[in-house]
């Protein structure tokens, strides 16, 4: 297949030596242009990624040039090549020189290399033998046929464990398509889920006219809202009753104050002066009258309206009727009232059901 396409001159003999000495060219063509001063052109890949001094552009490693080898040197009888190319970007020249001593290259002028350096254990290499144990075994017979030994061991000691592994593979994966069942089902559920999960976000977020995305519940939000201790509605108006119950100057009052204060984060440890309280406020609104006609028009809980009285453990409390008094009956109502208590608005009729009626008929 050589020969093919390759012209003879009509002058040219096998005396004359090679066509290419007769005709005056090098075999290597244009590229040997300089041969005569010990260059000679070759395509040059960058080891390494650099930066152009002169563009201070970015030449990333593996990009390739038409670059000048020449022989510079020797170390001992390795030769030292330079290689001069110019900056595709800004026809720069850049020179890189071999240095055999340290196995890389060097640059020399026009760039500067980027530093990237790494530990063998950042490119998660694994080592299978240090380089002290490689020379060990290269070097000492007795240290290799013990390592051998050795190594016997480890593979007779590891063989259960493998086989243990290959049968738990064989039987997951024994039927395929079935484990793909499994998998799919599994990612529609939790697809499900997510989308639940996405709308009520998303009404949470038109709700609150929310235009930030709002991450999931995480652990840390579960334990912040445990924290909270909401209070009872009706906690405000059973302060007030207690604050109008108790003595102005009683100290039960500020023992009660604190101890509700501090209810929303610890609980009272005295349940018995709990109870005590208790007790000393229900026994004073069943003896005030005055708390009484005050407690009948607020709405504490502890009373009831029904047919607009109020009615508590046998105690009727209600307003007195207004008496027309005629002027002829004034003086029999001026010896009534010197025998009877004069009645007044807020005052408790104590009086039982069966004495009411028996009033209510009289006046009738």
């Amino acid at each position: 297949m050589q020969p093919f396409n390759k012209y003879y001159p009509p002058d040219w003999t096998p005396e004359k030596g090679s066509v290419n000495k007769f005709v005056g060219k090098h075999p290597l063509g244009d590229r040997a242009r300089k041969i005569d001063q010990g260059i000679l052109v070759v395509r040059f890949e960058l080891p390494f990624n650099i930066w152009c001094t002169s563009c201070n552009n970015h030449v990333g490693k593996g990009v390739r040039y038409n670059a000048e080898k020449k022989k510079i040197g020797n170390y001992y009888s390795t030769p030292i090549w330079q290689f001069r190319m110019r900056c595709h970007l800004c026809s720069h020249w850049i020179e890189i020189h071999t240095d055999p001593k340290n196995t890389e290259f060097v640059v020399i002028d026009g760039a500067k290399r980027k530093v990237e350096e790494w530990k063998e254990e950042d490119t998660e290499v694994i080592k299978l033998q240090d380089q002290e144990t490689k020379e060990k075994l290269e070097s000492d017979p007795i240290y290799r046929l013990e390592h051998g030994v050795k190594d016997k061991q480890v593979e007779k000691e590891s063989l259960p464990k493998l086989t243990q592994l290959q049968h738990l593979q064989e039987s997951q994966w024994s039927d395929p398509y079935a484990r793909s069942q499994q998998l799919r089902r599994k990612f529609r559920e939790q697809k499900k889920l997510d989308k639940l999960e996405n709308d009520e976000t998303e009404k949470l977020r038109d709700k609150h006219s929310l235009h930030i995305p709002l991450l999931p519940e995480s652990s840390n939000d579960r334990l912040e809202a445990k924290k909270v201790d909401y209070s009872d509605p009706n906690e405000i108006e059973q302060r007030k009753l207690e604050k109008s119950v108790s003595g102005l100057f009683s100290k039960t009052s500020t023992k009660k104050n604190t101890a509700t204060l501090s209810s929303s984060t610890t609980t009272t440890s005295n349940a018995a002066r709990d109870l005590r309280d208790r007790a000393a406020m229900r026994t004073r609104l069943k003896t005030d009258p005055f708390l009484q006609q005050s407690s009948s028009g607020s709405s504490t809980g502890l009373f009831r309206k029904k047919n607009d009285e109020s009615k508590l453990n046998n105690v009727m409390v209600r307003p007195n009727k207004k008496i027309r008094i005629d002027k002829d009956n004034d003086q029999e109502g001026n010896k009534n009232t010197n025998n009877k208590p004069s009645s007044s608005n807020g005052l408790v009729s104590y009086a039982s059901s069966s004495s009411s009626d028996d009033d209510e008929d009289d006046e009738g």
